[in-house]
């Protein structure tokens, strides 16, 4: 769960949609190099370094919907 000051402070980041699309291209251009090499590695730590990277990638492109839900619930209390 996401600290509800850090998700306050995030907020002008992902419902900035300029500074959103931006970074989500950004991230998904990383995730895709990362898919390319994990279909390359050729040692089974690789293999998971690069699995790693792309789980943390796909965390970072659920940013938006984290905050907004952790800014919700503070909205609730």
């Amino acid at each position: 769960m996401l600290d509800k000051q850090l998700a306050q402070k995030l907020s002008p980041l992902v419902n900035n949609p300029e500074l959103w699309e931006a970074l989500k291209e950004f991230l998904a251009y990383q995730r895709n190099l990362e898919l390319q090499g994990l279909v390359v590695a050729t040692s089974e730590l690789e293999v998971y370094r690069r699995q790693g990277k792309v789980n943390s990638l796909d965390n970072l492109l659920k940013l938006k919907d984290i905050v907004n839900v952790a800014r919700k619930e503070k909205d609730h209390e």
